[in-house]
């Protein structure tokens, strides 16, 4: 469900790219911290918008970028026969980190509520949290729901256009409030999934 079912496809198109940076020994962390970059970036981005709203032209570049390092990290890492459990750290880690670094300028920004930005990366980061404890029940880890980190980077690409055109940075209250409830749902979603792993293994 939502733009995790894509991911074989985009796995595909990355391919060539992969087979290039594995003949280039190019260390799958660069894009592990790429990502991290990209988000501080665009966390930036929301910060200076609210001086000049041209900075927003940043958020969807780099929201794309970071979709695509993500999968990039993991793509070479296990061409290279490197993937190992600290490196599955790192990238869940700063996962994490990405999400709140882009949330938490936005909600920081001075043009939309905090409180409701607040409550929207506590959503997110539970729905991301959800995903890992899948995993650490024995289970398989969860991608599924609406509103998973593709989904996320997805929809606020798409939203920064209206703010960008009108100039009404407020309106990010707005896709912070769909935010909140798509994480919601999306936290109950993986919750039945998560629940149904555990009442399988008994």
């Amino acid at each position: 469900m939502g733009i995790y079912s894509t991911k074989t496809a985009w796995q595909r198109a990355l391919n060539p790219f992969v087979a290039f940076c594995v003949r280039q020994k190019v260390h799958p962390d660069w894009f592990t911290y790429g990502a991290l970059a990209l988000s501080a970036l665009a966390g930036a981005a929301f910060f200076l918008a609210a001086t000049n709203r041209a900075w927003l032209l940043a958020v969807p570049l780099c929201a794309a970028l970071r979709l695509i390092f993500n999968l990039l990290d993991g793509l070479i890492a296990r061409a290279q026969n490197s993937a190992d459990a600290w490196g599955e750290a790192k990238n869940e880690f700063g996962d994490r980190a990405a999400d709140a670094l882009i949330f938490s300028a936005l909600g920081l920004s001075g043009y939309v509520d905090a409180r409701i930005g607040l409550l929207a990366l506590v959503l997110i980061l539970l729905v991301s949290y959800l995903g890992i404890l899948g995993k650490a029940i024995g289970g398989a880890r969860v991608f599924g729901g609406v509103f998973g980190k593709g989904d996320r980077m997805i929809s606020l690409s798409l939203f920064t256009a209206y703010p960008f055109f009108t100039g009404d940075l407020s309106s990010y209250n707005f896709y912070l409030g769909v935010a909140a409830l798509a994480a919601t749902l999306t936290i109950i979603q993986r919750l039945r999934v998560i629940y149904g792993h555990a009442k399988s293994a008994r």
